[in-house]
Parts: structure tokens; C-alpha cells; sequence
């Protein structure tokens, strides 16, 4: 976890294994469900991929931490109900832009509501 996560909000433990690894409270008081998962390996030669299909329907998350073990560097992703999150590190060999999610793009934790 980043210190500067850490120094921004309130973290939480929980007590008995949920299905959540931290509990952020956000400025105005509401509670966040983090599931970190980390990769250690590229799925391609320029992203990353984390499964998620079994957070579908769950209600159990609200944001996928995903931490990049060669770069030791997180992204805080917004779970938005998919099978998967895909993350590109590195520019596309075709230069394909649109509907690539950068991982750097998701540093900062998101506070919505």
C-alpha cells in the first residue's frame, strides 16, 4: 500500500477474511471496499490483466487495487462490474488509442460517491 494512501485517509483492517482486503474511509465519512490483487508479469507486451469476474454481482468491491510487482507502483481502479480490468503500461505497437485505460491514469484513489 502507498504511504501516501495512507497518509490521505483512515485504513481498515477487516477482522475476518469478507472478501476485502482494506476499508478506505474517504473525507466525507463514506467507506470503501478495496480488493488489492497483485500481478507479477505483462499479459502482453504492453498491459497488464487482472480477472475480476468473481467481484460480478458481488457487492463486496469498490475499488480493485492492483499492484505492479516489476515496477512496484498501485493503481486504484474503480470496479465497475466487468470480468476483467486491463491496464496498458506501454504504447500499443499498432498505436491504438482509444479505449485503452492507462495504469498511470488510476494513482490517485478515486473518491466518488
Amino acid at each position: 500500500m502507498r504511504k501516501d494512501l495512507i497518509a490521505q485517509y483512515n485504513i481498515y483492517l477487516p477482522e475476518v477474511d469478507n472478501g476485502v482486503d482494506l476499508l478506505v474511509e474517504l473525507a466525507n465519512g463514506m467507506i470503501k471496499k478495496v480488493q488489492i490483487k497483485t500481478v507479477f508479469k505483462m499479459k502482453t507486451d504492453t498491459s497488464i490483466e487482472v480477472d475480476t469476474r468473481k467481484y460480478i454481482d458481488s457487492k463486496r468491491v469498490d475499488v480493485i487495487a492492483i499492484y505492479f510487482q516489476p515496477e512496484d507502483d498501485i493503481a486504484y481502479v474503480p470496479f465497475e462490474n466487468t470480468r476483467s480490468i486491463n491496464l496498458a503500461l506501454r504504447t500499443a505497437k499498432n498505436n491504438q488509442t482509444e479505449k485503452r485505460k492507462w495504469f498511470y491514469g488510476y494513482r490517485r484513489f478515486p473518491e466518488f460517491s
